[in-house]
């Protein structure tokens, strides 16, 4: 029975780690199943920082994120630095009595340790770190028993790791990318110059107010980066404009959200983006474009975009004007709830602003 049960706690936790891309959340399912499958008080993981040539603690049960991160050993320093030194995995039933064991660790992490199991985890054969717990439940010992049941779960522990750390670069290529296309487009305009990346701040800060989940902010990042990309389509002329714009220019300037929705609908990664970015223009009362939409006909997306993207307009320069104070842009932006913009959306803001920025009053 107690063979069944150490098995279904071994299978569920490999299930849990495989289903999770996210390098901060891994680390957390880590933590949890590591010691529930182990029976243990405490976990750990460190992995190899190649540039420092350093293990650097990247999670440790009941300790906060950012202590943790501080947190580095040389290799062959203390239990984790050996493991990784000699690419052998130890068993210590009290640490007390073994020289390898640093007493610095427990200090900064303000535990006690009496025995651990410490195992390498390891890719292709390649050492990318360790991982340990820390003192069996109920004043037992670690036993070959443990052993044997902890070297299934770090193995899995360590290429889901490796996974995730190759999504993130994947996802940092990914973001870079697009700011670079961002930029690009701003610089057809130097009076709208880093618009894009200030439209993805204010809008970030609207989706954090209103507690949208980490898949969403994503896509508001991405939404606010590309929500101009229709203006490739728009003739500098028109952009670099200092005279008052004619009808004509208009009807070119307004069709920039149908012509972005057209440029990123071939790319099968931002099939979500496409309604998000055509309907950016939209107003809350129905007088906006290109199709007229109003209330919670506009996507969620949009309407974010709409606030951040009229705080900037108000308070950039133009040709033809000169950009608005902080303040007076704020207080616009109350006056067109409802109107221009939703309500919610703009109250968001509104708070988010008084929260993380100094307001500008000239």
């Amino acid at each position: 029975e107690r063979k069944v049960v150490e098995l279904d706690n071994l299978l569920k936790a490999t299930e849990a780690i495989a289903s999770t891309l996210q390098l901060d959340p891994l680390l957390d399912t880590i933590m949890e199943r590591g010691m529930n499958v182990m029976d243990a008080e405490g976990c750990s993981v460190l992995l190899v920082d190649e540039k420092e040539k350093k293990l650097q603690f990247v999670a440790a049960s009941g300790a906060k994120k950012e202590e943790v991160k501080k947190l580095s050993l040389n290799i062959g320093e203390g239990v984790a630095g050996w493991v990784a030194q000699n690419d052998q995995p130890l068993l210590i039933e009290d640490v007390s009595r073994d020289d390898r064991f640093s007493k610095r660790v427990d200090e900064i992490l303000r535990q006690e340790t009496k025995s651990l199991i410490c195992v390498p985890l390891k890719v292709k054969d390649k050492i990318i770190g360790v991982m340990e717990v820390i003192n069996k439940r109920g004043d037992r010992i670690f036993t070959q028993r443990d052993m044997v049941l902890f070297k299934p779960l770090s193995a899995q522990a360590a290429v889901a790791i490796e996974r995730a750390r190759l999504y993130e670069d994947l996802e940092d290529m990914y973001i870079s990318t697009v700011k670079s296309l961002a930029a690009a487009i701003d610089a057809k305009d130097p009076y709208t110059r880093g618009h894009s990346e200030r439209v993805m701040r204010f809008s970030l800060l609207i989706a954090k107010e209103l507690g949208l989940d980490d898949k969403v902010r994503k896509n508001v990042q991405l939404c606010a980066l590309l929500h101009d990309v229709g203006k490739i389509g728009v003739p500098i002329s028109v952009l670099r404009k200092k005279d008052k714009l004619t009808d004509e220019d208009w009807k070119l300037i307004r069709r920039h959200p149908v012509l972005g929705a057209e440029i990123i609908s071939p790319i099968r990664q931002l099939d979500e983006l496409i309604p998000h970015v055509r309907h950016h223009h939209e107003r809350y009362d129905g007088k906006g474009y290109p199709d007229n939409l109003k209330d919670d006909e506009i996507p969620l997306i949009s309407r974010i975009l709409a606030v951040a993207d009229t705080f900037d307009a108000l308070t950039s320069e133009r040709p033809y004007r000169d950009g608005l104070s902080d303040k007076a842009a704020l207080e616009e932006i109350e006056i067109c709830k409802g109107t221009q913009l939703d309500p919610a959306c703009a109250d968001a803001f509104l708070a988010g602003y008084q929260k993380e920025f100094v307001i500008k009053e000239e």
